[in-house]
């Protein structure tokens, strides 16, 4: 392997010659030997559309390669120590001088990953966060987590103790988080609780998989059926724990995938939009005032336009 335009620190490298290989071999397996890092890192790289193989997007983790291809890393820095704070905007829901309440849109993720992303939720509420009080400065505040395309409601603590209370609220079952989702198919009966561990899976690091491996980590989501339609249904999922993509993980194991999931389901045509998931629900008990919070928010636009074409099949 050729390494060309290197710089010093770990995965900083822009360009690579490939070389040495006596097989054809996947470009996700390639980059995590040579670069030495996990297939979680590398596959955010290929996700995020950070690596040109001979000048042109793979496509895919499983593209094969072989010696002579170029293969580049675009526009990778090393991964933040400090944060900088966003001039965006985010709707609040709520605000006292400990938390507040946001309710995220599409294509934002909530702190900053390897990749040293500007406008996440963290950026924007930095001015509002006793950053000093944490001990992960890149994510001070965080209680529980949004996917990048998943809309809704989020509590974010703006200390420590705050942020301790919430986290043990999640732990006891007083913090409560529903989502809405429109998923594939009918559903027969109209309740359900999915208790299933999950794990990351050893085939594709962007994807997590109901395992029953001894590191996957307990997982539960009740699931209230609300509306079945032709073609689908509307769901109500609430959260017993916390897992990453847990719901998206547990619809698609019992066959019933999220709409335009296509990391756990298929494409359904909603271009630059992602799941069909909402979190339209949050609740707790304020840390100092002791009083119970309840918030709510609706789903945006194309989401009930898609529940209103769902409806009206015939």
């Amino acid at each position: 392997m050729d390494l060309l335009n290197v710089k010093t620190s770990k995965i900083k490298m822009t360009k690579i010659k490939v070389s040495g290989l006596l097989e054809r071999t996947r470009l996700d397996l390639y980059l995590v030997k040579h670069l030495k890092e996990n297939r979680t890192t590398v596959g955010k790289l290929l996700d995020q559309k950070l690596v040109l193989v001979n000048d042109q997007l793979p496509g895919k983790a499983g593209l094969l390669i072989e010696n002579g291809f170029i293969i580049e890393i675009e526009n990778l820095s090393a991964k933040p120590t400090s944060l900088l704070p966003s001039k965006n905007k985010l709707k609040i829901v709520y605000e006292d001088n400990d938390l507040i309440v946001v309710d995220k849109p599409k294509h934002i993720l909530v702190h900053p990953t390897t990749f040293n992303e500007g406008n996440t939720v963290v950026n924007i509420l930095l001015k509002k966060i006793k950053i000093k009080e944490f001990k992960d400065s890149l994510r001070p505040g965080i209680v529980h987590r949004l996917d990048r395309d998943t809309t809704g409601l989020l509590v974010i603590a703006k200390n420590k103790k705050t942020c301790e209370s919430l986290i043990a609220q999640i732990s006891n079952k007083t913090l409560i988080r529903k989502y809405l989702a429109l998923v594939h198919y009918n559903f027969v009966d109209q309740f359900l609780l999915i208790k299933v561990p999950i794990d990351r899976s050893k085939q594709n690091s962007l994807k997590m998989v109901v395992s029953d491996d001894s590191k996957a980590k307990p997982a539960q989501t009740e699931v209230t059926v609300l509306e079945n339609y032709k073609n689908g249904s509307l769901i109500e999922c609430r959260l017993l724990t916390g897992r990453t993509h847990q719901i998206r993980v547990h619809m698609a194991y019992i066959h019933h995938p999220v709409f335009n999931d296509e990391l756990y389901g298929k494409y359904d045509g909603y271009k630059d939009y992602g799941q069909f998931l909402h979190a339209h629900s949050l609740s707790f008990i304020h840390p100092t005032s002791h009083k119970f919070l309840q918030f709510n928010s609706n789903p945006d636009k194309t989401f009930n336009n898609l529940k209103s074409k769902l409806k009206d099949a015939k």
